[in-house]
Parts: C-alpha cells; sequence; structure tokens
C-alpha cells in the first residue's frame, strides 16, 4: 500500500512524497489520518536547530535533543485518524474507530503504529478531527500539577491554543482570581468567554503593578508561563508571590537573554516543569483529557482556527513560526 507523507527536507523546507507503507506487525493498526496538529514544540526542528530523537536506553527508550538535525525528518505527533486494519495482538480498539493520541510522523494520509497512547473518541464528537487528544492530555498534566487551593491567584501568561485551554481547565478551581495575560486582545477576549476573572495587555498595561494592587502587594500564588519566550519568564518572576510556584509547560527554543536573577533570589519560587514527561500516566491524562472534551471542559474543537492540506505544509509552518491575528491553532488535513 501507498502513503503520502511530508518529509522536512532542509531547514523551513518539506517535500511531499510517495512511499510503500511497511506491512502491519501482529501488535500494531493501520491508521488513516483525519488531522494533525501543528505544535510549537517542533518549531526548533523546522528551522533547523535542535531534534529530538528517540534512543534505546537501559530500562526502556527514551530520548535526547541534538543541535544536529539530521534530515529528512518525520514530524508531526498529534494525529486524529479512523483505525483500517490492526494485527492479530491488537485488543481494545476495533477497524473503524475513531483514534487520537501522541503518535509521531503523522503529516501523512496513513500511518502504521502501536496502539500505546492511543485513545478512541465519542463517536458523537462535532468535527472529530479538530478533537486532538495530545494538547488536551497536556493540559490535564498542567491542570494537575496546578491544583490551586481554594482561594488562590492563577496567572496565565501566554493566551494561545495552550494557554486558553489552561483558562479553561482552571475555571472551576479553586483560584478565586484568574489571570489571563496576553499581547493580543482577540486572545484576552476569548479568555475571558472561557472563565478569566481579569485580562491584562503587557503592550498597554503596567501588569506587574496592576497585580500587586489586586494581591495586596503580595504576588500571585501560582503563574502558568506559555509563552515559550524568557521575556515571559521574567513576568513571571515578577508578578509571582514569595515561595510561589511557577509552572512551565512551553518549549524555550531559542537562546534569549534572561534577567530575573533578583526577583528569583527574592521570590525563591519553585519553578516547576509540567512537560508531558512530569505526568505519571500519560495514557490516563489522554482519555481525562478526552473525557474533558466530550463535557465541554476543555474545548479544544472551538480552539482550531486554520486547516491545511499536506500540501500546503510549508505555508502551515510559516504561520505557525509567525502568526497573524486569528490565529490560534493548526491542523494539516490530509
Amino acid at each position: 500500500m501507498r502513503r503520502r507523507i511530508a518529509r522536512l527536507v532542509e531547514p523551513r523546507r518539506f517535500e511531499v512524497v510517495q512511499e510503500t507503507l511497511p506491512a502491519l506487525n501482529p501488535d500494531e493498526v493501520l491508521m488513516r489520518v483525519l488531522s494533525c496538529g501543528l505544535c510549537h514544540s517542533e518549531v526548533p526542528t523546522y528551522l533547523g536547530e535542535r531534534q529530538l530523537v528517540g534512543v534505546v536506553r537501559k530500562g526502556g527508550a527514551g530520548f535526547r535533543i541534538t543541535d544536529k538535525v539530521e534530515f529528512p525528518v518525520l514530524m508531526g505527533h498529534e494525529p486524529v485518524a479512523v483505525i483500517e486494519d490492526k494485527g492479530s495482538e491488537v485488543e481494545g480498539f476495533r477497524i473503524g474507530d475513531l483514534v487520537s493520541g501522541w503518535k509521531r510522523q503523522c503529516f501523512a494520509d496513513y500511518v502504521v503504529a502501536d496502539t500505546s497512547r492511543l485513545v478512541k473518541l465519542p463517536p458523537l464528537l462535532e468535527e472529530p478531527k479538530k478533537c486532538l487528544a495530545e494538547p488536551l492530555g497536556c493540559i490535564v498534566n498542567i491542570v494537575r500539577a496546578a491544583a490551586p487551593p481554594l482561594g488562590d491567584s492563577v496567572a496565565i501568561i501566554g493566551c494561545g491554543f495552550m494557554g486558553l485551554l489552561c483558562v479553561a481547565g482552571l475555571k472551576e478551581s479553586g483560584a478565586f482570581e484568574l489571570i489571563a495575560i496576553d499581547l493580543m486582545d482577540e486572545r484576552l477576549e476569548w479568555a475571558t468567554k472561557l472563565g478569566a476573572t481579569r485580562t491584562l495587555n503587557p503592550g498597554r498595561d503596567n501588569v506587574a503593578r496592576i497585580v500587586e494592587d489586586m494581591t495586596s502587594g503580595r504576588g500571585v500564588d501560582i503563574v502558568v508561563e506559555i509563552t515559550g519566550s524568557m521575556k515571559g519568564f521574567r513576568l513571571a518572576t515578577e508578578i509571582v508571590r514569595q515561595r510561589g510556584k511557577i509552572l512551565i509547560p512551553s518549549l524555550y527554543g531559542r537562546p534569549e537573554p534572561m534577567d530575573a536573577g533578583y526577583h528569583l533570589m527574592l521570590k525563591s519560587p519553585t519553578i516547576h516543569s509540567t512537560h508531558p514527561w512530569y505526568s505519571d500516566d500519560s495514557e490516563r491524562d489522554l482519555r481525562l483529557g478526552v473525557e474533558a472534551l466530550a463535557r465541554k471542559v476543555l474545548p479544544g474543537n472551538l480552539l482550531v482556527t486554520h486547516e491545511f492540506r499536506l500540501d500546503q505544509i510549508n505555508e502551515a509552518f510559516g504561520v505557525l513560526v509567525n502568526p497573524g491575528p486569528g490565529y490560534l491553532k493548526g491542523i494539516i488535513v490530509p
């Protein structure tokens, strides 16, 4: 069987090629890809700066980061797909099931993979191609790590797709104040719709002074810094309270100057990486994320704003790197 797949052949350039799919192993499924999300974590590879490489270590498989990108690279890890065939040892999945999860090399029309980190999507979801379980599972991990006690204040710096989902996920938490911070007013409007109690734009607001006034000089208890920019991290150190908590689920792809030393010294906050590797059960997070979507707690499908065909993948990554007004989340639809 032949498939079409996008290969990154050099920095900033994909080619879509045809190739023969391998035969199914007994523990694998054949998936027809309906969509695959565009994720900022893949931008450093797209730019040719660094790459996440799978390795086999003592005790199991893992990953390492290398500054030497080995082309061609197969990318895409947020698929929604339909199972078209399955191996003899596959249990818990049937042909025709709608699935999503974390799988690599999914900028393609067909993918062969095992069923780890795959979950079924409910059959009655609206626009299933926009129901991306992988980022939803990441939000479950972040929200459970934040866990604001009753009365706490939480600030979310960066209200793109993931930041807005954090707002939605924390809306029903114990936090009394949920402060959304972004440079784009349209994203702050979304944040208000999703449950933010206050929105601030650093382009015109003195965020540190306003937060100080809001909290009687104390600072916020928890900051979720999800811009991927050291400017965002510095702001987090300014507004967090002494011995507060800063959650970092974003990826800092490029080295940037950062002057936050005094704030870190004086505040001594806990810096908590909340990437998926923090989770002790990522497959459960995926299932909870899908359930949260079905219950309309995490409206991930509503925040998918752009669709691109597979042969538009170069345009899609151009938008991902330099998003304009109206962009929150894009998907590749083969």
